[in-house]
């Protein structure tokens, strides 16, 4: 069998047992038989490892912050300012959210780093999941704040009386469009991220495998690109966490506002 087709047949292979990278085949096995979804185990995981930080971080608070605890304040004190410049003073009540989106999308894009683990955010389910909590959070808010009619009176704002319902049906399409868009773009990017990782391997373990020496020169190919892609795995991982996150203060922080208009 030529070297490019034992890629593309170890290429499905890995595909076929849950789109890991080189590992977790045993764990996509064990968590099929109890009918449990893989992406929800990671998610899960990725919760249980943002709760015992918390944990840990809580039962050593210092006043000269270190380890953790720094980590954590700065991520507390860099979002407080960034919500601040977009939405005001309002930020505070909504930094748990805040919090938890980047955090949690942070986190869950890098465990598909890891050998063994995919990322629970390229499953469409959870992007989509994360996108209605920031949708329903944006409409439940702005609602809470200004009032039904209120509220809605900003989706024809500004405009001649003649133009309100034509811009009444332009800005209720755009409030739908958000969470698709949303969860498109942070799902589409991740798994980009796990399929190159996927290839890696697969090209790896093909050519590693050949009985040429030629096509076993290859193998050090995926060899020297793993490191990179790694390296902009966690570079695009870090962008689409601060992304998602910068567009949940930007929606909410318009609906919350007292102005009209986003």
């Amino acid at each position: 069998m030529s070297a490019p087709a034992a890629a593309a047949r170890a290429a499905e292979a890995a595909t076929a047992h849950g789109g890991g990278h080189g590992g977790g085949l045993v764990h996509v096995q064990l968590l099929e038989v109890h009918g449990v979804p893989p992406f929800m185990v990671m998610s899960f995981l990725v919760i249980g490892i943002l709760f015992a930080c918390a944990l840990l971080t809580r039962r050593s608070l210092k006043l000269v912050p270190t380890g953790l605890q720094n980590f954590f304040e700065f991520v507390y004190c860099f979002w407080y300012d960034m919500g601040e410049s977009l939405m005001g003073k309002k930020v505070k009540f909504f930094m748990p959210l805040f919090l938890f989106l980047f955090l949690y999308i942070l986190f869950g894009n890098l465990i598909g780093l890891i050998p063994g683990f995919n990322s629970p955010t390229a499953n469409l389910n959870t992007t989509f999941a994360l996108a209605l909590i920031v949708f329903v959070s944006t409409h439940v808010f702005g609602i809470r704040t200004k009032g039904v009619l209120g509220y809605l009176s900003h989706f024809w704002a500004g405009v001649p009386w003649w133009l309100k319902p034509a811009m009444f049906v332009i800005h209720l399409i755009s409030e739908l469009v958000r969470p698709v868009s949303l969860a498109a773009r942070l799902f589409g990017n991740i798994v980009a991220k796990e399929i190159m990782l996927t290839v890696l391997v697969a090209l790896l373990l093909a050519f590693g495998g050949a009985p040429a020496l030629v096509s076993k020169s290859l193998a050090l190919f995926p060899l020297v690109l793993r490191p990179l892609i790694i390296v902009l795995g966690t570079l695009v991982s870090l962008i689409q966490a601060c992304v998602f996150t910068i567009l949940a203060m930007i929606y909410i922080g318009g609906a919350v506002s007292e102005e009209h208009g986003h």
